[in-house]
């Protein structure tokens, strides 16, 4: 039987239960987040008959996957298709174009969508891909995250009416089709679906994706802003390596790179920056 109410955690329950989350996501969590974790966490407790957080961090202690559920309940899964349209903008009539007629080899790209939640960013990347450089292109685009529930959601493919809103009519007619299982819900057509790989991945943890992997760019947008500064600078350093010489990273609106300091990477505004070396 459950019980009916969790006894309020003391600021050094809730310090430790920051201390987990820093060191396995890099946040920077303190007490202050303190009425966010119990709004998050309570019910959790509730479900797991525990009435103290006591007796739930002794549980997380023993039990990995209580962590990555802890995890899971402590971060922000916001996320729509066409985010910061500005960014898709320059992506479709500049950096698209800029990489085809620069490309060498044959026609190929490949994109990350790091920290993806439920896949709405990596499907709007493999559509402005598709309708840019055209389909005879071998596109692909990784959808990664921590959360196994969001990954679960975007492979799935389907998604509310409301969701896609923000998608231009005529790519809604063209990518999307009524769900016949969900009313009111459409799905991605299965060729769009085929150039989306989701994978459960955690951005401090390099050897999360296969060490051959490359790419050509990165989406990691409205992450580092909860993150302390030595995790920015890891993941920062995880990207370099992975993208190509001259390849391009997506950072959120308010989120940047400080160039004087990092001169590895190139300002192009918005955001967006180009691997230099």
């Amino acid at each position: 039987m459950l019980n009916k109410s969790v006894i309020p955690p003391t600021d050094q329950e809730i310090e430790e239960i920051c201390r987990i989350i820093n060191q396995t996501l890099g946040f920077n969590y303190t007490a202050q987040k303190k009425y966010l974790i119990e709004s998050r966490l309570n019910k959790r407790l509730l479900q797991l008959g525990i009435d103290n957080y006591q007796t739930y961090l002794a549980r997380l202690r023993q039990d990995a996957q209580e962590r990555d559920i802890l995890c899971e309940l402590l971060t922000t899964n916001v996320t729509s298709f066409f985010r910061e349209p500005v960014q898709f903008k320059y992506l479709a009539g500049t950096l698209l174009p800029r990489f085809s007629a620069e490309k060498k080899g044959p026609k190929k790209i490949r994109c990350w969508s790091a920290g993806s939640s439920s896949g709405e960013e990596a499907y709007s990347i493999a559509i402005t891909c598709r309708e840019t450089l055209g389909e005879n292109w071998d596109i692909k685009v990784l959808a990664t995250d921590i959360s196994v529930e969001q990954l679960k959601i975007g492979s799935l493919g389907s998604f509310p009416r409301e969701k896609l809103a923000s998608v231009p009519a005529r790519w809604r007619m063209k990518y999307f089709h009524p769900d016949q299982t969900l009313d009111g819900y459409f799905r991605v057509i299965p060729e769009l679906r085929r150039d989306v790989l989701f994978r459960v991945a955690n951005l401090l943890d390099e050897n999360s994706l296969p060490p051959h992997i490359r790419m050509d760019i990165i989406f990691c947008r409205n992450v580092f802003i909860y993150l302390s500064k030595a995790a920015r600078t890891q993941i920062l350093n995880h990207f370099h390596d992975r993208l190509h010489t001259g390849g391009y990273l997506f950072l959120g609106h308010s989120e940047s790179i400080d160039t004087t300091a990092d001169r590895r990477w190139l300002s192009l505004g918005k955001s967006i920056y180009k691997k230099g070396r």
